[in-house]
C-alpha cells in the first residue's frame, strides 16, 4: 500500500528529470519602485519587503531596489539590512539589487549590494560619481572602473542614479560582456536611459525612490512600467537578443519566420532600416540561428563595413 502509494511521486520525479534543461537565456527580471512610500517612516524596510512580496507573483530570477531604499546608518556589509534582504532571496530563490549606504575602512559610501539565490553577498558596487550634496554630507566616491558581476544567467553591471551623466562607464560594462545593467536611483532618468540602453544595446533595469522605474529594451523601448496601479515592473529578457541592419538581412530575417515562427520574436524598425531577432524558445539559441542563416548583428556589421572603407581609403 504505501509501494502504491510513491508510485505517482516517483513518476512525477522522473516526468521532471526527463525534461531537458534550458538551453537559451530568458531571464525574468523584477524592478520594485518606491512611489508613494514615505522614506523618513519607521517601515520603510518593511513596506519595501512586501512590494518585493507581491512582485514575486511574476516568479523573478532576479529583482532590484532603488538607491539607498532605506535611510539607515552606514552599514558593514553584510549588516542589518543585507541579513534582512538575505531571507527575502533565500527565501525566493532570487538575485537582489538593493541600494543602501556602506561603510569600510573608515570610509562612507553610496553602495548597490547584489545577493544571490542562496542569500550570499555575490557582489558590491559603490557610487563612482557622488553629487556634489553628498560628498558634502561624507559619502566618499567609488572607483570609476565599474566591475561586472557573473549570475547563474549571466553578466550584470550596476550604475547608481548621478552616474547616468558618464556614458564612459556604461561603454566599460558592454566591454566588459554586461548584458543587463540594474540602475537603483532617486529618480528615473527616463531619457538618458533610453539612448544608452540603444547605444551599448544591453538591456537597462531601472529602480527608483519617486516616479516610475522602467526596464528598457536593447533598443530603448521601454518594455515594462511601474505606475499608478502597480508600483512594481516584471518582464522576461532573452538575452541573447541582437540588434540587424537590414542589408543582406531581409530575405534571411523571412525565412526564419517561416521557419521558426512564435519560436523566435521578429520586430520590423521600419523607419531605421533595422530588426531585432530574439529566440523565445528553451532549445533553440540565437548563436544557432546567426550560424545556420549566416546574420551579421549590427555592431559585427560596422566593424566589417569600417574595415572596407578603410581597405577602399588605401588604395
Amino acid at each position: 500500500m504505501k509501494l502504491r502509494s510513491l508510485l505517482p511521486f516517483c513518476f512525477a520525479l522522473a516526468s521532471v528529470a526527463a525534461q531537458p534543461q534550458p538551453r537559451n537565456r530568458i531571464v525574468r527580471v523584477v524592478t520594485v519602485g518606491q512611489e508613494e512610500l514615505d522614506k523618513r517612516g519607521a517601515n520603510i524596510l518593511q513596506e519595501t519587503v512586501e512590494r518585493l512580496d507581491r512582485a514575486t507573483a511574476f516568479r523573478p530570477d532576479i529583482a532590484c531596489l532603488p538607491e539607498v531604499f532605506v535611510d539607515t546608518a552606514p552599514e558593514e556589509v553584510p549588516g542589518p539590512v543585507t541579513r534582512r534582504l538575505a531571507e527575502w532571496s533565500r527565501r525566493n530563490a532570487c538575485y537582489l539589487v538593493f541600494g543602501i549606504k556602506t561603510q569600510s575602512g573608515g570610509k562612507v559610501y553610496n553602495s548597490a549590494v547584489l545577493l544571490n539565490r542562496k542569500g550570499e553577498v555575490a557582489g558590491q558596487y559603490d557610487k563612482a560619481h557622488p553629487t556634489e550634496g553628498e560628498l558634502g554630507k561624507g559619502i566618499h566616491p567609488g572607483r570609476t572602473d565599474p566591475a561586472v558581476f557573473a549570475t547563474d544567467f549571466g553578466k550584470i553591471g550596476i550604475q547608481i542614479c548621478f552616474d547616468v551623466n558618464w556614458w564612459d562607464e556604461w561603454e566599460k560594462l558592454k566591454q566588459k560582456g554586461a548584458e543587463i545593467v540594474f540602475f537603483p536611483a532617486a529618480y528615473p532618468a527616463a531619457r538618458q536611459l533610453s539612448a544608452i540602453a540603444l547605444t551599448n544595446q544591453f538591456y537597462v533595469v531601472s529602480s527608483a525612490q519617486s516616479r516610475i522605474s522602467r526596464i528598457y529594451d536593447i533598443t530603448g523601448e521601454v518594455l515594462a512600467a511601474s505606475g499608478r496601479f502597480q508600483p512594481w515592473a516584471g518582464a522576461a529578457l532573452p538575452l541573447g537578443k541582437r540588434l540587424f541592419e537590414i542589408d543582406f538581412h531581409t530575405q534571411k530575417a523571412r525565412e526564419i519566420q517561416r521557419k521558426y515562427g512564435d519560436k523566435v520574436e521578429l520586430k520590423w524598425y521600419h523607419e531605421d532600416d533595422w530588426f531585432t531577432l530574439a529566440s523565445i524558445d528553451p532549445q533553440l539559441t540565437m548563436e544557432e540561428l546567426i550560424a545556420e542563416f549566416g546574420l551579421v548583428p549590427l555592431n559585427d556589421y560596422r566593424v566589417r563595413a569600417l574595415g572596407a572603407v578603410e581597405k577602399a581609403r588605401a588604395k
